[in-house]
């Protein structure tokens, strides 16, 4: 078995693609909010809840809201349009906001979004022309991300130098610099320039940090495989293994990393060291290829130290694992053929699905499928939606219902309020007291013009009691009684004199108030006519939207339905592709493993004939 062929395989893998951001989105620092509408936006996005996000964009912008940001929303809307998957509704956005902006800063954004946007949909001379558009006058980071995206265009476009140039001048501090060294190396490799590479893959993998996060890790560890990887293809065993044991054992890059510490001291030619970290290896998830090439390296390596029993045993446990890795793999094309795929993905801890578990990594191993997965995924989320929607939209027009004949059951009293009866009688008692007021402040005397009620009862007593004594037949017989009377009906006179000035203010104030209310049905009067006016059309115009949704989501329900079954169909046929792919490279070691076999029975075999 040639023992470089699995490292340049390997070194294939690891250096076909650049490595970028995770992160699709950056609305920028945090900064002093100034609409709500647009701040219930931002929360969904960190939250990565896109849809939603969506949506509150959309209603703000339907109602003319977020006025105080301008085109900032709109950016932003693209972005988000850009992590659902819709890269054409988000350069026909961006378009749309380049030629109604006229601060430079808005177009900046605008060109770098597009830039973005058509990266993303391969149409790399496009990117690379929108991103030239960006003006001088930017932050360090949004600077620090056009150089990224550059150099990542220059090196899908076969141009290392220019690749190299760019990637060259994004900052040290910056967020972006570490994905710009790694494929500054890359760049650097395409351009035979591999101990410059080498060196910037080292401070990469030298540089830990307590603070890295998981992807910086990862980074790192990337790095470090990288290198390692190359300074075995450069025959340089003992640094490729200083490399290749700094990445860490429970990371994505590990598997890689043991399987070329093994062959590293095999070129060594410490086969004994060889066996320790493939023994480590084989014991790992058998999905992964570095993980059935170890299962077959080492009967390999115990054949080359004589071990012949052991190796011999080390093939027929690879046969077993190739054998049941064969069948596990036809089980689940028929799995995907009988349907359910790739439903079956996103259900966990199913016995029925744990073969088809254990091979996700190697079918979600690659950008490709795992887009293609994620917009499966949100159409699937996009027709539960629409499906919920459906049932809530004869619930609002039920709702609806309800309110009109509320409305026409309010309607009589609302139409008595218009008729002015309540302005009316307000109106009435206003005049009754300004007459009233007119002659209290035009007698000299006013005597008992604003007298309470109790005071005119006690008047009238009074008087009465004074008739009766006049016509009584000896009036001097109630001389006492008509001075006492005479007496209260002074101290009656006296009262209401002197608080005559309190109560002519007391009057006025109820004239003021009194006024104020009528003023105020006046005018609930002319809101009342006014909404009663909208009422009805208020009311056609939500059951004629609720028509036209009862209609359109029926219609959007089987778009996004046959779109999603397209999907699934698309997906169904690249899984096979792989599980076809797998099944291929399983044979190929099968065939190694039994190759192997018969070579040591023939040896066993030579050995007898000439012991006898």
């Amino acid at each position: 078995m040639p023992h470089g062929l699995i490292p340049r395989l390997l070194l294939t893998t690891c250096l076909a693609l650049p490595i970028t951001a995770s992160a699709e989105i950056k609305p920028g620092e945090p900064q002093e909010l100034r609409d709500l509408h647009y701040g219930e936006a931002l929360f969904q996005l960190y939250q990565e809840a896109y849809f939603p996000a969506i949506v509150r964009l959309l209603s703000a912008r339907k109602q003319g809201l977020m006025q105080n940001y301008a085109d900032e929303p709109e950016l932003l809307l693209g972005g988000l349009y850009l992590a659902y998957g819709m890269p054409d509704t988000a350069e026909n956005l961006f378009n749309r906001v380049l030629k109604t902006s006229a601060t430079p800063k808005i177009q900046n954004k605008a060109w770098l979004q597009l830039g973005k946007s058509r990266y993303r949909r391969g149409e790399d001379p496009a990117a690379a022309k929108a991103l030239s558009q960006i003006g001088a006058e930017q932050p360090i980071d949004a600077k620090d991300e056009k150089q990224h995206l550059e150099g990542l265009i220059a090196l899908k476009r076969n141009k290392p130098t220019d690749a190299v140039e760019s990637l060259t001048e994004i900052s040290g501090d910056s967020e972006w610099s570490l994905y710009g060294d790694f494929n500054r190396a890359l760049a650097l490799l395409q351009s035979e320039q591999s101990g410059t590479a080498l060196e910037i893959l080292k401070t990469i993998g030298d540089g830990h940090n307590e603070q890295d996060n998981e992807e910086i890790k990862a980074i790192r560890d990337r790095a470090n495989l990288t290198r390692g990887y190359l300074l075995l293809e450069a025959e340089q065993p003992q640094p490729a293994k200083d490399s290749l044991q700094k990445v860490r054992l429970k990371g994505s890059s590990s598997n890689q990393a043991l399987l070329g510490l093994g062959w590293a001291s095999l070129q060594q030619g410490k086969e004994q060291q060889a066996l320790a970290p493939w023994q480590l290896l084989a014991d790992r998830n058998p999905s992964d290829p570095a993980v059935l090439e170890a299962k077959l390296a080492i009967p390999y390596v115990l054949a080359q130290l004589k071990a012949e029993q052991q190796s011999l045993d080390a093939y027929q446990n690879a046969i077993t694992t190739y054998d049941q890795s064969l069948g596990s793999v036809d089980q689940i094309i028929q799995q995907i053929n009988q349907g359910g795929f790739p439903d079956s993905l996103m259900v966990e801890n199913q016995e029925d699905k744990q073969q088809l578990h254990t091979l996700l990594p190697f079918l979600l191993t690659g950008n490709r499928f795992q887009e293609r997965f994620q917009d499966y995924r949100d159409l699937r989320e996009l027709e539960k939606n629409l499906q919920e929607w459906q049932t809530k939209i004869t619930a609002y027009l039920t709702m609806l219902d309800n309110q009109q004949q509320t409305y026409q059951e309010q309607l009589p009293r609302v139409e008595a309020f218009l008729r002015g009866d309540k302005l009316k009688q307000l109106e009435q008692q206003h005049a009754e007291l300004d007459a009233h007021y007119n002659v209290a402040v035009s007698e000299e005397e006013p005597a008992f013009i604003l007298a309470t009620g109790e005071e005119k009862r006690l008047i009238e007593r009074l008087q009465r009691i004074d008739t009766l004594i006049s016509q009584s037949a000896s009036p001097e017989q109630f001389q006492v009684q008509k001075e006492i009377a005479q007496l209260m009906e002074g101290i009656l006179i006296w009262r209401t004199v002197t608080e005559h000035p309190t109560r002519v203010w007391n009057l006025k104030k109820q004239m003021k108030a009194l006024t104020q209310n009528i003023e105020s049905v006046k005018v609930q009067q002319t809101e009342l006519a006014a909404s009663t006016e909208q009422a009805e059309n208020r009311f056609g115009d939500l059951s004629t939207r609720i028509d036209s949704l009862q209609e359109k989501i029926p219609e959007l329900l089987e778009q996004v339905t046959a779109l999603r079954r397209q999907q699934a169909k698309n997906l169904q046929e690249m899984a096979l592709a792989r599980l076809e792919q797998r099944k291929t490279l399983v044979n190929n070691y099968l065939i190694q493993a039994r190759f192997g076999v018969a070579s040591l029975l023939d040896i066993s075999t030579d050995r007898g004939v000439q012991q006898q």
